[in-house]
């Protein structure tokens, strides 16, 4: 990251789920700068950088609280419920005469932020609100398509869709809590009213990309509400109504639509959050915790014009780069023309790009909700991932498919509706009549116990472990040999292999979709190339470590990698098993999934095929330019 002045950084909240992303990323961005992560608690498990340091500071304390903002010149809000502190902590920083930046989720503290806007003015300070995942990114891409006047009406709907396998922070319950209401303040005709919560009209279900089926929606009051009626937008910017909702993993709308017909005190609201918090932590645990997270924001009947961020990454993350992103331009100056209080709906087109380059740089990726991106997303696992500041911290570092910790929960679904859709299924029950396709199923079944049977002495290794491992690999085999013979037998080895292989590598390309992370999250670090050659050498030396097959990495040029492939285990099995044809498919599998990582790295991929599953691999390093925020 580039930065052009020095400066002190203190995120109030950085303990909480996304103060501690946030004290993380910028720590690791910028080494040079002095991160203070503020609670009001003793803090544990804070980051043991060098440059962050901890600060205890509690904002009902006020002249204390002002006296320690004073030694620094930013101030990243990440409190919660700030439907509770409102403008306070943003007082108290233009108090201590320092600038801010919030990730505020409530219209009602949004009111009250704005309504500071003079006073920041006098002071000659800068406060950014609302800078988190909605509003924030939810708001760039509402006004990237009003810019580009996306709806010739200028209405526009933001859908939301949060899975459960992050279980959740202490504080995000209540802004859950807040949005179960019977009226909801809205932006429509150009103006805010006030109107009876939409629950069940016709955008009650919405379809996002890797679902099942279209899930229900809760409608809310978002912040931009406020920002949009404020007479301040940009002259270039058309927007007439705005319609936002969510949808968070286990939490229906029947339940929601219960709450809000009751008027709870703060008691019973503290008592519902904490209930709600311990059954987030009780149910990301479960099997099918989702890890994705959807933003769609897109015109009125045309949802495929809209636009779209969609990954295996949590809205904690999200809300944490995009303070982060606006805290890479404050840094850099590209954020020094203003003055007063300003939400992203408030901001030039010029700034809303510089935060996109920014949200870019940091490994966030904005997409069209075209179909191609939609299936992408559906069936791919998106294009987002959780960035890290090492290497060694990816998902699946080191690991392999047979040493991983746990598959996404859709995988084994997904699977099952890749072989569904092939080729060769829909030619075997074109060819055969029920009752012979019943048979078929039957006896490869049976082929699979032989088959696996016939590699037992594979299985015989030292350790439980590496024995556990080879029980999972011959049985895949097994299973790849029983089924494609079968197929082989019925429809004939030109088709079969033709089919079979298709269906393979297509089922493998969305399989290392998820084992390997996204090109974007190896395009944001320092070194993209470099970072690439060290996951691939760490995933080369695992498999040989289980003796899948031999492996020498020569790196003696620092600029090129050569991988040397040999004595292939899965070759050799699909030899002895008949299946001699299929023994290159992995190798061709890994070939377009290490293809697909180096594409945003400059990295030259040089892949050459062997018999018998070898291949020499040679990735050179080209000319590549990191963007600067």
């Amino acid at each position: 990251m580039k930065q052009d002045k020095a400066s002190r950084i203190i995120v109030l909240g950085g303990s909480g789920e996304t103060g501690k992303r946030i004290v993380n990323y910028l720590s690791a961005s910028y080494p040079q700068i002095s991160i203070a992560s503020a609670a009001r608690r003793p803090q544990e498990n804070v980051s043991k950088k060098n440059n962050v340091t901890v600060e205890q500071l509690d904002i009902d304390e006020q002249e204390q609280a002002i006296e320690i903002l004073k030694k620094y010149d930013l101030a990243i809000i990440a409190l919660g419920p700030m439907e509770r502190y409102g403008n306070k902590p943003h007082q108290l920083c233009l108090k201590a005469g320092i600038d801010a930046i919030d990730i505020n989720d409530s219209l009602v503290a949004a009111d009250k932020i704005l309504s500071l806007h003079e006073h920041a003015i006098a002071a000659e300070r800068q406060v950014f609100t609302g800078m988190g995942f909605a509003p924030g990114l939810s708001t760039l891409l509402l006004t990237q398509l009003a810019r580009e006047k996306a709806s010739s009406t200028g209405n526009y709907h933001c859908r939301l869709y949060m899975g459960a396998a992050y279980g959740g922070g202490e504080t995000s319950p209540y802004a859950v809590l807040a949005s179960f209401s019977k009226k909801l303040d809205c932006f429509r005709d150009n103006q805010r009213v006030q109107c009876d919560t939409p629950w069940q009209d016709e955008h009650a279900k919405f379809q996002f990309p890797a679902q099942k089926k279209a899930v229900d929606l809760i409608p809310f009051a978002t912040p931009e509400v406020a920002g949009l009626a404020s007479g301040r937008l940009p002259d270039d910017l058309m927007i007439a109504s705005l319609d936002s909702r969510y949808h968070i993993q286990y939490l229906s709308q029947g339940f929601a639509r219960l709450l809000a017909k009751f008027n709870f005190g703060e008691s019973m609201i503290n008592r519902l959050a904490k209930k709600f918090f311990s059954g987030g932590q009780s149910m990301k645990n479960k099997k099918d915790a989702d890890p994705d997270t959807t933003l769609w924001v897109y015109p009125e009947d045309a949802m495929e014009q809209g636009l779209m961020v969609h990954g295996v990454i949590s809205s904690y993350d999200l809300t944490a780069l995009m303070a982060c992103s606006v805290t890479d331009c404050w840094l850099n100056d590209k954020l020094q023309s203003y003055q007063g209080v300003f939400a992203v709906e408030h901001l030039e087109q010029q700034t809303c790009k510089d935060l996109h380059s920014a949200l870019t740089t940091r490994g966030v990726t904005i997409r069209r909700s075209s179909k191609e991106n939609y299936e992408e997303a559906d069936v791919n696992f998106g294009w987002s991932d959780t960035p890290v500041s090492k290497v060694s911290k990816l998902r699946n570092y080191g690991e392999n498919w047979y040493s991983f910790e746990c598959a996404h929960p859709k995988m084994a679904a997904l699977q099952q509706r890749f072989l569904f859709d092939s080729d060769i299924w829909k030619s075997l029950k074109q060819k055969l009549h029920f009752l012979s396709f019943t048979s078929f199923v039957i006896t490869t079944m049976f082929r699979w116990k032989s088959h696996n049977k016939r590699l037992a002495a594979y299985r015989e290794k030292d350790g439980e472990l590496t024995m556990t491992r080879w029980r999972a690999i011959t049985k895949d085999m097994s299973m790849f040999t029983s089924g494609y013979s079968r197929a082989r037998e019925i429809l004939g080895k030109e088709v079969a292999f033709k089919q079979y292989r298709k269906m393979f590598l297509e089922t493998g390309r969305m399989e290392m979709r998820w084992l390997w992370p996204k090109p974007e999250v190896f395009a944001a670090f320092s070194d993209p190339a470099q970072s690439i050659i060290d996951y691939w050498s760490a995933f080369m030396r695992n498999y040989a470590s289980l003796g899948l097959f031999d492996v020498k990495l020569d790196d003696s040029d620092s600029s090129v990698l050569v991988c040397d492939i040999k004595r292939c285990a899965y070759a050799k099995m699909f030899f002895e098993l008949g299946c001699g044809e299929l023994a290159s498919l992995v190798r061709e599998m890994e070939q377009e999934a290490l293809a697909f990582i180096c594409s945003q790295s400059g990295l030259q991929l040089e892949w050459q095929h062997k018999e018998k599953g070898e291949a020499r691999v040679i990735l050179r390093k080209g000319v590549y330019m990191k963007k600067a925020c």
